[in-house]
């Protein structure tokens, strides 16, 4: 490709030249020759080649030497062609550029063209381009630079300043290698000459030469003669950009920048220069300040001084101030430059204050346009510069939640309707003014743009500060790291969510003060010291000038960071320990988020009623709105908006920029923590305004005047979320605060508690202040009472100011003291704060004087607190643990008896404080009651003050005993409420800590457990009440030894006055304090509530039950006896009085009730069966158990399904613990059995809806337990009714319904069945009866209604068919069963199940129940049989014998209800069994089914049975005799023919099964009698079956025509034809047939069927419906049957 262009080329310089310039042409003439000469290779190869020869550019270089266009257009190409190739030579570089230089002005063409070479030549000769070389290129670019074209100028400038950047490129390079590079050049510098390398040196001298060129001088090294100054400054200021640590190191750059760059640069400031090279001055000074201000002071003194007198509002025009103030934008971006620059100038001896000056300027900038701002009373979202009707809609939904809607008030008081403030959308130019060369003249900069920009500056300084400080205030360990807070962003701290308290709370011992960054001794200790002084001397201004933008007119962006850089600056404050300008930086913070105006008219309203008053953000755990609540109010509010117009006048509220406010002056709080001392005051102040402003302000007037403010109704929710989002930080940031105090030291917390003390007893001078405050509180300062809020003064009323103030106050005592328990753990009372705290919260909680929801909310922190306070030391020594739950529950017994000292009635709020503490101490027991070692007499003191009591309050002493006078607690609860709060605690007493209880508190716990179970307010506290007391007496008698208790048992039985006995022995007596608890439960078992009785009952019988082993015989004696069959006898007589008219009478009058009865009668059986090898051991145990069951049949003798139920269930209970082997039950047990069998249940009415299954099972469990025990001395009638009485029970069982016992027993039916295989086998005629009976349950209920109302026993019948087979065949020997026709029903209740068949969907365990009976039917066929065969039996039970036999096989070889099963699959394998089944029949029945016992009608019975089931395809009515009729009656008739298609049957096997039968039994060769009767009853039925498809093809085929017929059709067509021609009868077969005529033959069928064979041959033949496929089968059957037989035997 090259050589092609250089041939062309100098093809046209020889062809041009010819004439004009003859020495241009020979030069051509021999370039072209050895172009030619060389060989044609790659083009890196020609390059290589031609590089060589360094003749052979001279026509080009004479070419652009003529300065004619058209040769140096040629001369040209062909230079950059081979400069891009690397063919140039190198010794012809300079010859080259200066061909380049003289063509610059000879056209675009050519100017373009060597602007593509020069890039090249760059990159391909960078080495050589250095010294004139690098002149000489450098030359050509800024000649290029100045043409015309705007095209050439500006590639030519790009690649100038690539040029220039490849200079000092080099120069790094080089100094990388530095040690392999000798300086050779020398030039002069500040403190003398300096030696050079060489880049270095080019650079130098370049460098100088742009700065010549700037001050348009003349330049020395490169003739830059048509560069102007901008490309000069844009071009230094590229240089010095790309490079910074370069020109920071070289010595002759900076004296380059110093002499001759900076003096320009600076002019810039003080000379009216044009816009283009004022910007590029200006650029270029600022990239000398923020990189170089150290290497330049002096100069940069000056500059800096220059910048401050620009921003003067007459001393430049805005563009150039804005200009400026960007440079100072850049100059704040690194704080740490700033700290360095006030080292550098203000804190140096002799030095300028110019970092002061600049936050002077600070000052005066913004607040020299107050209007431009939107300066007002508190800051506003900006409306941008726009006029009012301007306005959208959006606008003034921002400021829907404060200020007075549509107007801004000025700083000078003048309102505004078009206030632009500052704002990212208007506020900031498209470009920085710096960035903007490409203008010519001076743009139009936004009026805020410098206010912007000094917003912009705070940030940076306050985040450098910060960063400088910061991490040096926090300890060195991990944990110290971990606990010191950092101000993220948005003004939380970051270290996320925090430890929980308790873990926390620890930290306080070991964690000082943040370290005072003045301390530190490392390297950054001199800038520390700057920093201090910077803020020291800087406060103010940051402040003045952060007043007056916190109140300005600006976007949320720029006001959110505006609070984190004023939060960042007084944290450094609070840090370096500058109280003073930590103190007013955090006053001015909490005036911009209290504004004094909205204090003023948020307390300016009349007070409010409590009932109305809203709900407030720091009281309420939930805050002080719910979005979703604003949202609903906002639909229904807006609705009333128009109706109410200006009724309710808008009034300036908090917005979310005061509580942004808020927010940092919190977590400014939590930053500096403990450091804070007088400061806290601010802070908790402002906090307090800002809760009564937001009191002040209902959630309905929020939503209303968003609604006013945005105009639409639909806008205001968002208005309300973000509002709500905002209280919702500032809430969170107020709890940290809170628990950030658990880190202080014991000082700098009694400071903060007494903070918060302060604000109450200031109120309200008639409280006075506790001793331990006076003492410990501090004398508050003059500055912070010079700091007070002017709002403060505005509230009129003083009661209304105490209520907010308690609402405020309280809280926070509760959040501080949960925050700090473990201090008041480990530090004593006075100096923890504990005494301060308590005491105040005890007074205002139990004194009425004070309001009541102060009380609640005081309450509530005691309890808490206490609570705490309790659980802090769970893991505590015994020491601790003891002294800190005595004084823990000290408080809440001093707060109870407070209220009752308290004078006058007891009101609601008496009771709601002592629920509270009742709930408290319930809490404490549930959370750590397994800790407490101490304060159990007084937590039972404060149980039992929930009952009403007569007297005065005993004055309590500190000690360990408290004493409660119980003849003076009532059994009346104060209130219900409080009854289960104290009910609540006493069952966590009961159940969890009775161990922990000394002996001296058990009597108070039993009286007090007395009186909850009689009190008559809440039934269940009574029941739970009883249950607690069986918790209470396992306890006891866990510690009582079985002679101590005997002992006490005589002495108290021995005594006169049973209770009077048992109080003088209680309180040293545990076996006393049981037998108290025993009086207790009898007398809540007297006439009490139905309920209470049974739970007492029951309880009394477990205590026996399950503790009965430490009694002797003789005790159990007397207790049984004496109390609980004595109850039992009361409880039957109460069935024998009258019943009370008034059920709630009835029900707490002591009236009979049969559950109360049933629970009697099952705990008297606990008792005894858990017991009852003790109670074998009484003398007297006949007599004590006919007692019992006298009892007993009291109760059955009421004739009630539910006593029924308890009394078997009772006895089987009993009967179970029974040894068979014990003689003491002998007589006893006979008496039951007797009892069991007189008394069935099944002869108990039932109502419709009633269940007796539990009645039944209880019946026959009972049963169970006595045969078990009787089985031996039972007599055969006493078993015939035992079985009798079992299958009674489950014929007249109603349940389970539904059909829950189909796939399984039910629990009745498992149990009686088992019961029946249990008995003995000497009466199986009894149980082989009731196992037939049991086999039809299903089907004979299935008849009797529908199966949802009755059991549907299909799991107890197919129990039942196993079971009576397997009966049968252990006792087929028994003559009785066949004497007395017992076989016979066996079989016909098999029978019924195999006809049915899919008439009842039966299933058990997946096998239908016809299956099950058609296996037993099968299994029991052959011995049945034999036996029957080989008995004397009666031939009429014979011959039953054998009719239900075949009456089965007909059952199987049928289908009943086929139609609905739908599965053919099912279909096919009941198919297959019942082939089998009947396989296995027949072979048994048959042989035997002919001999002459068995009537004509049984074998008739079997051959009607195969017949019927044969039919393949259903016939026509009257198509078949009837039974009555011979078969054999109107063979030959021809029914009329049918084109319907007639299905075939869905069991075609067991068809042509059943007509193989058939014909075997009609064709038996056998002489025998038998045979001839089988085949005498079967022959008919054959030939009528072979009869009917031959009858039917002849009627139905001539309708079809050319229709094929049906398939099944066919092939049992077919079948017939074979089996006719195949078919030879018994000889007499027909003899028997009276239309046969004693017909005889083994063809004599054919008389009968030959006629219909010839019929069915016309029809075959038939041209229109005849077939091959019938008439040739047909046709060899008439050849095989031909000749006919004897004509006598067809004759009729």
């Amino acid at each position: 490709m090259t050589s092609t262009v250089l041939a062309n080329e100098l093809a046209n310089l020889i062809s041009e030249a010819k004439r004009k310039n003859q020495e241009l042409r020979t030069a051509a003439e021999k370039s072209l020759q050895d172009l030619k000469s060389l060989p044609a290779t790659s083009e890196q190869q020609l390059a290589a080649d031609l590089s060589r020869r360094s003749s052979f550019i001279e026509p080009f270089l004479l070419a652009c030497a003529t300065r004619n266009a058209r040769f140096a257009g040629s001369g040209l190409t062909c230079l950059q062609r081979l400069v891009v190739s690397r063919g140039l030579p190198r010794s012809k570089l300079q010859e080259t550029l200066e061909a380049f230089n003289a063509c610059t002005d000879l056209g675009l063409e050519s100017q373009l063209k060597i602007l593509q070479a020069l890039p090249s030549l760059l990159q391909n000769y960078a080495e050589d381009l250095k010294g004139d070389l690098l002149s000489g290129a450098l030359e050509v670019c800024s000649s290029l630079q100045s043409a015309k074209a705007q095209t050439v100028s500006g590639v030519a400038a790009a690649t100038l300043q690539q040029l220039v950047t490849s200079v000092f490129e080099k120069v790094v390079t080089e100094d990388a290698r530095a040690n392999n590079v000798p300086a050779q050049n020398e030039v002069p510098g500040q403190d003398g000459p300096l030696k050079l390398r060489p880049a270095a040196f080019d650079a130098y001298r370049v460098f100088r030469d742009l700065a010549l060129a700037a001050e348009n001088r003349r330049t020395k090294f490169v003739q830059f003669e048509s560069l102007s100054e901008e490309s000069s400054l844009e071009l230094i200021w590229s240089c010095m950009n790309a490079n910074p640590t370069l020109f920071a190191t070289h010595e002759e750059f900076r004296s380059t920048i110093r002499s001759n760059v900076l003096p320009f640069v600076t002019r810039a400031l003080s000379e009216k220069l044009s816009y283009q090279l004022t910007l590029r001055s200006l650029r270029l000074l600022d990239s000398i300040i923020s990189r170089h201000i150290s290497q330049f002071s002096a100069e940069c003194e000056v500059a800096l001084g220059l910048l401050i007198h620009t921003l003067d509002p007459d001393a430049a025009p805005m563009w150039k101030r804005a200009t400026v103030m960007e440079i100072l934008r850049n100059f704040f971006a690194d704080g740490v430059r700033v700290v360095d620059a006030y080292a550098l100038y203000d804190i140096t001896d002799g030095g300028k204050p110019i970092v002061q000056d600049l936050m002077s300027v600070f000052v005066r900038l913004s607040s020299e346009k107050p209007s431009i701002i939107g300066l007002g009373q508190q800051s506003t979202i900006p409306v941008g510069p726009m006029s009012a009707r301007d306005t959208t809609p959006e606008t003034p939904s921002l400021e829907a939640a404060g200020g007075v809607a549509g107007m801004i008030s000025s700083a000078l008081g003048v309102a505004e309707t078009n206030v632009a403030g500052i704002s990212s959308k208007w506020s900031l130019p498209r470009s920085p003014c710096l960035e903007q060369l490409d203008k010519t003249d001076a743009p139009t900069v936004p009026e805020t743009y410098i206010y912007a920009l000094v917003l912009e500056c705070l940030n940076s300084l306050s985040d450098g500060l910060a960063k400088t400080t910061l991490p040096l205030t926090v300890q060195h360990e991990k944990s110290r790291t971990e606990s010191q807070p950092e101000l993220t962003a948005n003004g939380d701290q970051s270290n996320g969510a925090r430890p929980s308290g308790r873990s926390r709370s620890h930290s306080y011992r070991k964690r000082a003060a943040p370290i005072n960054p003045l301390d530190h001794k490392g390297r950054t200790a001199t800038r520390v010291q700057a920093v201090h002084g910077f803020v020291d001397s800087c406060w103010p201004a940051v402040l003045a000038t952060s007043s007056t933008f916190l109140n300005a007119a600006i976007d949320d962006q720029y006001y959110r960071n505006l609070i984190k850089a004023y939060q960042r600056f007084a944290q450094v404050a609070g840090l370096l320990r500058l109280s003073t300008a930590r103190d007013a930086l955090m006053t001015t913070l909490g005036k911009a988020a209290v504004p004094p105006h909205i204090l003023n008219a948020a307390t300016a309203d009349p007070p409010k009623t409590p009932s109305t008053e809203s709900p407030r953000v720091f009281s309420n755990p939930k805050g002080l709105l719910s979005v979703d609540t604003l949202v609903s109010q906002t639909s229904s509010l807006s609705i009333d908006r128009d109706r109410r117009g200006s009724v309710e006048p808008s009034r300036p509220m908090l917005t979310t920029r005061n509580l942004l406010c808020l927010r940092a002056e919190l977590n400014l709080a939590i930053a500096l923590g403990p450091t804070l001392d007088t400061a806290y005051g601010v802070v908790v102040d402002t906090l307090r305004q800002a809760d009564t402003v937001l009191s002040a302000t209902s959630p309905q007037q929020m939503v209303r005047q968003g609604l006013t403010a945005s105009q639409k109704g639909s806008e205001s929710p968002n208005v309300v979320q973000a509002f709500t989002n905002e209280i919702n930080a500032v809430e969170s940031a107020a709890s940290r605060l809170l628990e950030s105090t658990a880190d202080y030291p014991n000082e700098a917390f009694l400071n903060v508690l007494n903070t918060f003390c302060r604000l109450l007893h200031g109120r309200d001078p008639s409280i006075a202040s506790s001793p331990r405050i006076n003492q410990t509180s501090p004398p508050p300062t003059p500055s912070a009472k010079s700091r007070t809020f002017s709002g403060l003064t505005g509230i009129s009323s003083l009661s209304e100011m105490r209520l907010r103030d308690y609402k405020f106050v309280v809280p926070k005592l509760g959040s501080l003291a949960a925050m700090n328990i473990a201090r008041f753990v480990a530090d004593e009372p006075d100096e923890s704060g504990w005494n301060i705290l308590v005491d105040e919260l005890v007074t205002i909680a139990s004194k009425n004087a004070h309001p009541k929801e102060a009380r609640r909310a005081a309450t509530d922190v005691l309890c808490k607190i206490a609570a705490e306070m309790v659980s802090e030391v769970s893991e505590e020594d015994a020491i601790t643990q003891k002294t800190i739950q005595r004084r823990t529950f000290a408080i809440l017994l001093r707060l109870v008896d407070g209220i009752y000292a308290d004078e006058g009635e007891l009101t609601a709020t008496d009771i709601n404080v002592q629920g509270h503490v009742v709930e408290a101490l319930r809490a404490i027991l549930e959370r750590c009651g397994e800790s407490l070692v101490a304060g159990w007499n007084r937590a039972i003191a404060i149980i039992s003050s929930v009952f009403e009591r007569s007297g005065t309050p005993p004055d309590r002493q500190d000690d360990e005993e408290t004493h409660i006078d119980w003849e003076n607690v009532s059994k009346e609860l104060v209130s219900v409420e409080l009854g289960k709060a104290a009910f609540a605690a006493t069952q966590l007493i009961c159940s969890d800590f009775l161990s922990a209880l000394s002996g001296a508190v058990m009597p108070s716990l039993i009286e007090l457990l007395y009186r909850f179970a009689v009190q008559s307010d809440d039934l269940n506290i009574c029941l739970s009440t009883v249950t607690m007391a069986w918790n209470v007496s396992d306890f006891l008698l866990s510690g009582i030894a079985e002679d101590d208790l005997a002992r006490c048992a005589r002495e108290v039985k021995e005594a006169d006055d049973f209770e009077e006995e048992v109080q003088t022995m209680v309180r040293t007596s545990r076996p006393a304090q049981w037998l108290l608890l025993l009086l207790r439960l009898q007398q809540i078992i007297g006439d009490g509530h139905r309920e209470v009785r049974k739970a007492a009952f029951q309880t009394l019988c477990s205590i026996f039950k399950n503790h009965g082993e430490q009694s002797e015989p003789s005790t159990w004696d007397l207790t049984l006896r004496s109390i609980i069959l004595r109850v039992a006898f009361h409880d039957s007589f109460l069935y024998h009085n009258p019943p009370a008219k008034d059920e709630t009478k009835a029900a707490t009058s002591g009236s009979h009730d049969e559950s109360v009865s049933s629970a009697i009668i099952a705990g008297t059986a606990d008792i005894v069966s858990h017991h009852l090898r003790v109670i074998e051991q009484i003398s007297k145990l006949p007599s004590l158990w006919e007692a019992f069951l006298a009892r007993m049949e009291a109760y059955l003798d009421l004739e009630s399904l539910l006593l029924n139920t308890a009394v078997y269930q009772a006895l089987r209970q009993v009967l179970a613990h029974i040894s068979v082997d014990s003689k003491s039950w002998t007589g006893p047990m006979y008496r039951t059995l007797h009892l069991w069998l007189k008394r069935n249940p099944a002869n108990i009415e039932v109502e419709s809806k009633g269940s007796n299954q539990e009645s039944f099972s209880a019946y026959i469990e009972a049963g169970i337990e006595l045969y078990r025990l009787t089985e031996q001395g039972m007599s055969v009638s006493q078993t015939r009714t035992f079985v009798e009485n079992v299958y009674l029970v489950l014929r007249h069982s109603n349940g389970p319904r539904y059909g829950a016992d189909a796939s399984s027993l039910s629990p009745l039916q498992s149990k009686s069945l088992d019961l029946l295989k249990g008995i003995r086998s000497d009466t199986p005629t009894t149980l082989v009866i009731v196992a037939s009976k049991l086999v039809t349950l299903h089907h004979d209920g299935a008849r009797d209604g529908p199966a949802n109302e009755r059991p549907a026993f299909i799991a107890l019948a197919g129990e039942s068919i196993d079971w009576l087979q397997q009966l049968v065949l252990s006792n087929i020997s028994d003559a009785e069963l066949l004497e007395s026709d017992v076989v016979t029903t066996v079989i016909h209740s098999l029978r019924d199940l195999i006809e049915e068949k899919y008439n009842y969907a039966a299933n058990t365990k997946g096998t239908p129940l016809w299956r099950k009976a058609t296996t037993a039917a099968v299994a029991l066929a052959l011995p049945v049989l034999e036996q029957c065969s080989q008995a004397d039996a009666e031939p009429n039970v014979k011959l039953s014998l054998w009719t239900e036999y075949v009456g089965a096989l007909s059952g199987v070889v049928k289908a009943k209800g086929i139609d609905e099963v739908q599965d053919p699959d099912k279909v096919y394998e009941d198919e297959l069994f019942d082939i089998e089944s009947f396989s296995s029949i027949k072979r048994i029945l048959v042989p035997n089914l002919g001999i002459q016992e068995i009537r004509d009608t049984v074998r008739t019975l079997l051959a009607r049975a195969l017949f019927d089931a044969s039919i393949i395809h259903a016939t026509e009515s009257g198509e078949i005799p009837g039974e009555d009729c011979s078969p054999l009656q109107d063979l030959d008739r021809i029914r009329l023919g049918r084109v319907r298609r007639v299905p075939s049957s869905r069991r075609e096997d067991m068809c042509y099964e059943c007509i193989s039968e058939l014909v075997r039994l009609s064709t038996s060769n056998d002489d025998s009698p038998g045979s001839k009767r089988l085949a005498q009853a079967a022959a008919p039925l054959l030939i009528l079956r072979l009869a009917i498809p031959i009858r039917a093809y002849i009627a139905d085929q001539p309708l079809r025509g050319r229709r094929p017929q049906p398939l099944s059709e066919l092939e049992e067509l077919l079948y017939c034809f074979d089996t006719v021609a195949r078919l030879e009868l018994h000889p007499e077969a027909l003899a028997g047939d009276n239309v046969a005529h004693q017909r005889q033959g083994k063809k004599a069928h054919l008389h009968y069927l030959y006629p219909l064979l010839v019929k069915a041959v016309g029809t075959a033949g038939d041209r229109w419906s005849g077939a091959d496929e019938v008439l040739t089968p047909l046709q060899a059957v008439l050849q095989s049957i031909t000749p006919l037989p004897q004509a006598r035997n067809l004759d009729e």
